[in-house]
Formats: structure tokens, C-alpha cells, sequence
């Protein structure tokens, strides 16, 4: 075999190789292909692997024509090269053959896109979501049972809470740059869009946690702008929902307005930024949805009361080279802010 036809055939079995441990990957590590949790993705999912078989059966028949020619072709000495000029059969199986595939996809996408845009029939719920660097923040319907005691509506975040077998609208719009709203166990991607509005549906077939993130790259922050999509039984739904609008109620609650105006009073409405409030710096992360965290500048989890009062009464102790410096506050108006912080939800 000559140098370049073994050159061929080690590429040929690299290429293999790499299909190989690309599509046991998707089994493994990305669960939506093979199990869909929604009709949207299970529509999705379908296409996708009707691609995939196309795709690998072409891989081989292009690799298979290459190592064969290299090894049935190859140069060696008392073999004379035959000139070949054409074969208009095979020219027009391999016009023919790709064209039909790619208007048959086609078609199938066409239809899948259908369905997949469709956020106006038998939709159970809408809910807005807004995209910023780096958070996602979720306005419940304006119904009675989202309503908050001074008469406005339940805006969440960090997780998106929804009913199971409910058709649900996600009315999508950024506050700053360019995000994009995917989470693929239940099919779809959308982008969000700052001074635009766009539309996207989700529903799940049963309860559980489906984790996505933020798909358009964003800035800094961007790998950290995840999705935690919560999927409720109808009855569990509407204890969730009661619990939710009662924390949130606890934000205006006098117990905790001591906290309140310490917060806005001093250095920290200055660098922080908290969604209803005078507190609007760009220093430091934005506080609105605080207590719904996982973590507390990358270095405490979880977000309690603990690990609050450690942080503020020490930031650089915690996390040398924090651009938050020691107050020097009295404990007793740290519990106060700590109090008011855990309302943040």
C-alpha cells in the first residue's frame, strides 16, 4: 500500500472513530434525543435521528468509495492507471439520490416548524420571561392565584414553575444584549431579543426538574445563565403557587423592613441592583432573585441564613480579591439584612 493510500485509510478509521464516540456521547450525555420529556421534543427528536441515519449511511458510502478506490487503485509497479473519463450513471445516482433526500428533510422540517411555532392553540398558560446578563426572571399569568397581597403579579427566578400536561406560552424579551431561551428535554429554542418580543411553548409530560441554559453567547456571565424548568402534578402546582406567593409577600412584610431600609440606606443599593426598589448599582450582581441562588459569589452554597451573615460580615475573608470590602457592621444590622436578603426569592 502506498504512503498515501494508508494516509487515506487511517483518516477513513479516525473519521469512524470520532462518529463512534460522538453518537454514543449523545446517548449518554445528552438525554433529549432519546428521551423526549414533551411533544415538542419528541418531534424534534424524531427528525433528529431520521438525520442522523441519513447522515451516517452517506458517511459511510463516501468513506467506503474512498478507501476502496485508494486500495483498488492504488499505485504500484507493472500497473498502468486507467484514464476515466465519466460514468453517467453514477453521476446520476449521486445527483439524484442527495436531491431527494434534501427535499424530503425539507419537507419534514417544514412540518415539524409548524407545529413547533405554533404558541396560539390550546395554550394552558403564559408566563413572560426576561433575559439579562446573567438571569433569567419569569412574570406569572395575572390570575388570582399568582396575585401578590399589594396587588401585583408573581415574578420569580432562577426556575420557572409550571403545571404538567400544560401547554405553555414563554413570551421572550431581553433587558440588555442578545440571549437565547433553550432547554432540550422539552424541545425548542428561541432567542431573546432586546426592544422585540418572541414567542415560545414548552409543555411537559411529567414532573421532574429539565435543566437548559442560555444558548447565545452573552458576556462574562454567559456560561453561568442557566434554566431550571420545575414541572408540578395540577394539585402539587396549585400548594407550589401558594407557597410562592406567600414568600413573596414576605418582601413587604414590616418584619423585614428594618432590613429593608438599612439595605437601601447604605453603600449596598449603590452596588447592587434589586428589581421595585431605589437600589439600582451596576457594581456589583444584581440581588432581585438573591435567596433563589445556589450560591453566593461562587464560593458558599447554600444561600441561607449562615452563609449570608458570613459573607457580609466578611467578603474578602471569604473570597480574597473581591471587589466587596468589609462594611464593619453591627451584627445586629447584619441579621437585619440577612433577613431582608432571604425575602429575595
Amino acid at each position: 500500500m502506498s504512503r498515501w493510500s494508508r494516509r487515506l485509510a487511517v483518516a477513513a478509521s479516525l473519521a469512524l472513530s470520532s462518529l463512534v464516540v460522538t453518537g454514543g456521547a449523545a446517548l449518554a450525555d445528552g438525554p433529549w434525543p432519546n428521551d423526549p420529556q414533551g411533544p415538542q421534543a419528541r418531534e424534534i427528536s424524531g427528525l433528529y435521528w431520521i438525520m442522523f441515519a441519513l447522515a451516517v449511511i452517506v458517511l459511510v458510502i463516501v468513506l467506503g468509495g474512498l478507501v476502496y478506490s485508494g486500495i483498488r487503485f492504488r499505485d504500484r509497479p507493472g500497473h498502468q492507471a486507467a484514464q476515466l473519463h465519466g460514468h453517467n450513471l453514477l453521476e446520476l445516482t449521486w445527483t439524484v439520490i442527495p436531491t431527494i433526500m434534501v427535499l424530503s428533510l425539507t419537507v419534514l422540517s417544514f412540518q415539524r416548524l409548524n407545529f413547533i411555532n405554533d404558541t396560539r392553540t390550546d395554550i394552558g398558560m403564559v408566563v413572560k420571561v426576561e433575559g439579562r446578563q446573567w438571569s433569567w426572571s419569569y412574570t406569572y399569568p395575572d390570575e388570582q392565584m399568582f396575585k401578590l397581597s399589594d396587588g401585583s403579579t408573581l415574578v420569580a427566578g432562577q426556575e420557572l414553575h409550571i403545571p404538567v400536561g400544560t401547554k405553555v406560552r414563554l413570551e421572550l424579551s431581553a433587558k440588555d444584549v442578545i440571549h437565547s431561551f433553550f432547554v432540550p428535554g422539552l424541545g425548542g429554542k428561541k432567542d431573546a431579543v432586546p426592544g422585540h418580543s418572541t414567542e415560545l411553548w414548552i409543555q411537559a409530560d411529567k414532573p421532574g426538574s429539565y435543566k437548559g441554559q442560555c444558548t447565545e453567547f452573552c458576556g462574562d456571565g454567559h456560561a453561568d445563565m442557566l434554566i431550571t424548568i420545575v414541572a408540578h402534578d395540577r394539585n402539587d402546582y396549585a400548594a407550589w403557587a401558594k407557597g410562592a406567593v406567600a414568600d413573596a409577600n414576605r418582601f413587604n412584610d414590616p418584619a423585614t423592613k428594618a432590613g429593608r431600609e438599612l439595605f437601601l440606606s447604605l453603600a449596598c443599593s449603590g452596588c447592587h441592583t434589586i428589581a421595585g426598589t431605589t437600589a439600582q448599582g451596576k457594581v456589583g450582581p444584581e440581588l432581585t432573585h438573591i435567596a433563589s441562588k445556589d450560591n453566593i459569589a461562587g464560593v458558599l452554597r447554600p444561600v441561607d441564613q449562615a452563609n449570608l451573615t458570613k459573607w457580609i460580615s466578611d467578603p474578602p475573608g471569604v473570597k480574597p480579591g473581591t471587589l466587596m470590602p468589609k462594611l464593619g457592621l453591627p451584627p445586629d444590622n447584619i441579621a437585619s439584612i440577612v433577613q431582608f436578603l432571604l425575602t429575595l426569592k
